[in-house]
């Protein structure tokens, strides 16, 4: 069952996107690039006719204009050069703000934690955010989701080489562009479930420094990012106990379902334990946030209504209030190992499209306000 599954996937990977093939990334109408970087259309459209150096974009049948995410990261730069937005409105860190490192982690399977690395990571690099995203999850869904087969590749360095016990490579030589301009990836493959092995036999020979591996092994390349984000198993290993003592902030994807929340608050006992754990190694880390995502919400469903209003009754502030809403347009898209902002709209009914572009775009809103809040910073970018 096994090979045949198996084969039979391959051809449908191949199919949909060949091995050889380059990911590429669409065209944004002027609409969708002057929202996204939080500019008045009109004035959009002022400065591509007046402003120097702004980019023009591609005028597509005689009167619609499209521009690429590299035009926008050009459009950035000429606002700020020319004093049309304030340094501390551009999305890149200053001096003496730290890279935020997010991990978002839950151990139950299914609650759209890959789902919302990519999407959230995506947002925040279209918006101008420099993204590093990490895969830790050995079945490597982030990683095919951006085009990159391991399997394929069995020379490929991924996050298990960052972290092995011996000769591990610089994360230079293992961080991937992938097909959005501001976001980078380290990938992953089944090897990293060999660190796990690793690990447990050195405590035979009293080693006890695991935790640090990945926070000293990302050091090096903190200062080209603004934003890095795990990707992670459904399980609390070692590599997430490495993830969480390198991590500034935690994000908990949850489904709206009682079985969901009773796993939830087994998690946080153990979560509590392991950050007890990770502060007697580090007195001086903390986390800038702790904060439960709703995931694969349908407002229209009784039972996971009732759930949610009793997440945010009990937990209060610590439930995002944006939930990331159950969508055939985000589930589709991934059966072609795509995200929402790969499809072309026109491909999408239109309706299904905006609704999960404005579900996106409010938890991000939500994830940039912790990060901004944690620069001290107090308006959006």
């Amino acid at each position: 069952m096994s090979k045949r599954l198996g084969s039979r996937l391959r051809e449908h990977a191949q199919e949909t996107f060949p091995p050889d093939a380059k990911k590429g990334l669409r065209r944004f109408a002027m609409r969708e690039a002057a929202d996204l970087l939080r500019i008045n259309q009109n004035t959009f459209r002022h400065h591509v006719s007046n402003l120097e150096g702004f980019p023009e974009g591609t005028l597509e049948g005689g009167n619609r204009r499209s521009f690429t995410a590299e035009d926008m990261v050009e459009a950035q730069r000429v606002l700020l050069e020319t004093g049309r937005i304030k340094p501390d409105e551009h999305p890149h860190r200053r001096a003496g703000e730290p890279c935020q490192v997010v991990t978002i982690f839950n151990l139950k399977g299914g609650s759209a934690k890959t789902s919302t690395v990519a999407h959230v990571g995506q947002l925040l690099g279209l918006r101008g955010y420099r993204v590093l995203l990490i895969d830790l999850d050995s079945q490597a869904s982030l990683t095919n989701l951006f085009g990159v087969t391991p399997e394929l590749d069995p020379d490929m360095p991924t996050s298990y080489d960052l972290i092995r016990s011996e000769g591990p490579l610089p994360a230079s030589d293992i961080i991937r562009k992938t097909n959005f301009p501001t976001v980078d990836l380290i990938p992953a493959s089944m090897d990293i479930m060999e660190y796990e092995f690793e690990v447990a036999l050195s405590f035979r020979h009293g080693a006890t420094t695991f935790h640090s591996r990945i926070r000293e092994a990302l050091e090096p390349v903190l200062s080209r990012y603004d934003v890095v984000i795990f990707d992670t198993p459904p399980q609390l290993n070692f590599s997430v106990i490495s993830a969480l003592f390198a991590s500034t902030g935690v994000l908990i994807p949850l489904n709206a379902s009682m079985l969901d929340v009773m796993s939830l608050a087994s998690f946080l006992g153990m979560a509590s334990n392991l950050m007890g754990v990770v502060e007697a190694h580090a007195p001086e880390h903390g986390l800038n946030f702790v904060r439960v995502l709703i995931t694969r919400y349908e407002n229209t469903d009784g039972p996971q209504v009732q759930i949610s209003s009793l997440l945010r009754t009990v937990l209060g502030d610590a439930v995002l209030p944006a939930e990331f809403l159950k969508s055939t347009a985000v589930g589709d898209a991934a059966n072609t190992q795509q995200s929402i902002f790969e499809v072309e709209p026109r491909d999408v009914n239109r309706r299904t499209y905006e609704r999960a572009i404005e579900s996106v775009s409010r938890v991000t809103d939500e994830v940039e306000r912790e990060i901004l809040k944690a620069w001290g910073r107090s308006h959006g970018a």
